[in-house]
């Protein structure tokens, strides 16, 4: 038989009861593998003689054709990347192992990659190594434990874990809200219960004399999906249920989308030093000044150290400190109504730059079909108090108008801005109406809470401005903005 332009590897274990045995099947193999073609890896082979469990040293196995066989060394033999001698050399593997996936772990958080990137990459690069060795080497529960404690110390170490972070939100999914990691303990767990769920559902005879032995243990494995769910159901149960880190999710109102509020966690680019940031703050565990005195028991005021009003709390310093709201909140709020502004230039043919943040609105824009109008103040007949909207479109052949405003509040008042924002410029509406002779005026709230929660209706405002824009573009953007707050404030 041929086998043109290919290369067979065959992997043989010989058992004999006694040295002349092996010697036997040693020769008879060789002979056979002479006869079909193939040849030895004499540098790849070894024998190992064993008398009553006790190894005993041996010269070797010589071949026919006067290659010997010889015995293997203590360092034992590496058969499918697990050394074994007279058995698995298992404290040696798991040595192995850890080294590498602390190596691999460090390669991943030193690489350039975004928050998400790196998480994926330790998943699949990372925590593969280990995931090899769990059906395996027999890992105590104690040693998975403090794979996880170290894994979360050298990622704080490179800046991409908070060190007051939430320990069951990091292994949490990442469309419910968590970092996506997967912990090392739980893997083992899911590994084992499809190993067990492999030989309970198997026909195979060798897999039912595995299940009689009890070799593994198989009682009651679920399905893998199900297993998973279980697995994050947990995570979730307990990261929400904490009285600090859940409240942002507790908190969260009926009109905010869960779902749409963690779109920026799938899709978006941030370096994961920012994406903890924001982590630590949704979960009220960066050291403000309130957080200090009543929870740290430290002498320090709990007032914000800028305004020195209100207590300094993470949802005070992000949309609700007065020194910061003309420069830093405005500036948060500019760059979202820019990314606007830049999209209906591109829906109506206006001049404008290739890249958003490049983008600098002009007051005045207007084309045959169009006017649109930034962060100018509307002349009336009479007074109207809110009268400068952050963006006003005219559609001139249509006669119609999009009154749009921009706002950035905290993640609880998401739901309540826009109705406001849709109230304080029923005047307006009714004005400009009025005086341009307009058959219809729409006012459409944009509103991006300032840790990421949006509203249920976002999605249909934004079909209302007739542009293709990613609201996870809009997260992005407010939450630099913010991350940018915090840093400004609290490293001062």
């Amino acid at each position: 038989m041929t086998f043109s332009g290919r290369i067979i590897i065959i992997i043989i274990w010989l058992y004999g009861k006694s040295y002349d045995q092996i010697e036997t099947l040693v020769e008879t193999v060789h002979m056979v593998s002479k006869d079909i073609g193939m040849e030895f890896g004499i540098e790849k082979c070894g024998m190992l003689l064993l008398k009553r469990g006790k190894v005993v040293s041996s010269e070797g196995v010589s071949l026919p054709d006067g290659q010997v066989m010889k015995e293997i060394d203590d360092t034992g033999y590496k058969y499918l990347g697990i050394l074994e001698y007279d058995k698995m050399k298992e404290k040696k593997m798991k040595d192995v192992f850890v080294a590498e996936y602390k190596r691999r772990i460090k390669l991943v958080l030193k690489s350039k990659l975004n928050g998400k990137n790196k998480i994926l990459a330790i998943n699949a690069w990372a925590v593969a190594v280990l995931r090899y060795s769990f059906g395996v080497l027999h890992w105590k529960k104690e040693e998975l434990t403090a794979m996880d404690r170290m894994t979360r110390k050298v990622m704080t170490i490179h800046g991409a874990l908070h060190p007051k972070s939430d320990v069951d939100r990091v292994y949490v999914s990442r469309c419910n809200g968590g970092r996506g990691l997967i912990s090392v303990q739980m893997c083992a767990r899911t590994e084992g219960n499809n190993l067990a769920r492999y030989v309970t559902m198997s026909t195979e005879r060798l897999m039912k004399g595995v299940k009689i032995a009890k070799i593994i243990d198989c009682e009651e494995p679920k399905e893998k999906n199900a297993f998973k769910r279980e697995v994050q159901n947990e995570y979730i149960a307990r990261w929400t249920g904490k009285r600090m880190y859940g409240q942002f999710v507790r908190e969260m109102p009926e009109s905010v989308d869960k779902d749409r509020t963690w779109e920026w966690m799938r899709k978006s680019d941030l370096k994961v030093e920012t994406e903890a940031l924001i982590f630590a703050a949704q979960e009220q565990a960066l050291r403000t000044n309130a957080v200090k005195c009543n929870i740290d028991r430290t002498k320090n005021s709990p007032l914000c150290r800028l305004c020195g009003e209100l207590s300094e709390s993470v949802t005070h310093l992000v949309c609700g400190c007065k020194v910061l709201a003309q420069k830093e909140y405005k500036r948060r709020h500019d760059n979202i109504a820019r990314i606007v502004h830049w999209m209906l230039c591109g829906k109506y043919d206006l001049r404008r730059v290739d890249k958003w943040y490049e983008h600098y609105p002009e007051g005045t824009l207007e084309s045959e079909s169009v006017k649109i109008l930034w962060d100018m103040t509307m002349q009336c007949d009479h007074y109207i108090e809110a009268r400068r909207p952050d963006i006003l479109v005219v559609e001139k052949s249509s006669r119609k108008a999009l009154i749009i405003d921009i706002a950035s509040p905290g993640d609880r008042n998401v739901g309540e801005k826009e109705k406001e924002k849709i109230e304080t410029y029923q005047d307006l509406k009714r004005e400009i109406m009025k005086l341009w002779n307009l058959r219809r005026v729409e006012v459409i709230p944009v509103v991006v809470g300032a840790l990421g929660a949006v509203s249920k209706k976002i999605g249909q405002y934004l079909e209302q401005i007739g542009i293709d824009i990613r609201i996870g573009l809009l997260q992005k953007t407010a939450l630099l903005g913010t991350a940018r707050i915090l840093r400004k404030v609290l490293e001062t």
